[in-house]
């Protein structure tokens, strides 16, 4: 660790879905489930370009073919989340994405400020936390209560920086989703894309630096590099 008088602590920013756990096949089949009352199906590629990484609404009006109240966009939203969220509980092993433990014990270990920034609701987020045992890790989780605009916009990513007190020069973004990508980048942050949802091309394409299959890859000493780049 460098000495005090020159140690400048990182704000290290986690999505949740896809990055801090494979959970990208239970949301599918949620989705699918509810959707499917409303006698829509929902393809991968659905899932990958229109759903993944946002707070939901947006997708729902553009796979359900009918013009939808926001009250019924709720009850759906509401419906999907029940779902996902039925079938992490029966779940009897749930593991966090690959070297992801012991990167967040490194960082801690380094006296950098680890977060959460993630579309997903509350109940979500603590059935997830506790189920992997991973909430003693962040000092600050940011979930979509209170977020007016879902990812892509930045909104998500400048309340963090907010609430964390830092810069956003001093501060990383791990993200798989193009939308949290693109949030991300527009609230002036560097991204590390996680390679669980798409692939390198693809999250680069959209502004990642640099792209990991999972955080075994990963170290302070990559994300100082990462953060060193124009």
């Amino acid at each position: 660790m460098e000495s005090p008088e020159n140690f400048a602590p990182m704000g290290i920013i986690f999505d949740m879905d896809g990055v801090i756990i494979h959970s990208n096949p239970l949301h599918i089949k949620a989705w699918r489930t509810i959707l499917a009352r409303e006698n829509v199906s929902i393809s991968e590629e659905d899932f990958t370009n229109i759903i993944s990484g946002t707070t939901g609404d947006t997708a729902i009006r553009a796979l359900v073919k009918r013009d939808l109240t926001q009250e019924e966009v709720n009850r759906i939203n509401l419906s999907i989340d029940a779902e996902y969220r039925s079938m992490v509980k029966q779940m009897d092993e749930l593991e966090p994405v690959e070297g992801l433990r012991d990167f967040l014990q490194c960082i801690l270990r380094s006296g950098h400020k680890i977060a959460v920034a993630t579309s997903a609701p509350t109940a979500n987020v603590d059935l997830v936390m506790d189920k992997l045992r991973l909430r003693e890790y962040f000092q600050l989780i940011v979930d979509k209560t209170g977020i007016t605009h879902g990812k892509p916009h930045p909104e998500i990513y400048l309340k963090t920086l907010k609430q964390m007190d830092m810069p956003a020069s001093q501060c990383v973004v791990f993200e798989d989703s193009l939308a949290g990508i693109r949030a991300a980048v527009g609230a002036g942050i560097k991204v590390i894309g996680v390679t669980t949802s798409h692939s390198d091309e693809e999250l680069k394409g959209v502004g990642a630096s640099v792209t990991i299959r999972n955080f075994d890859e990963m170290s302070t000493d990559h994300i100082i590099a990462v953060m060193g780049r124009n």
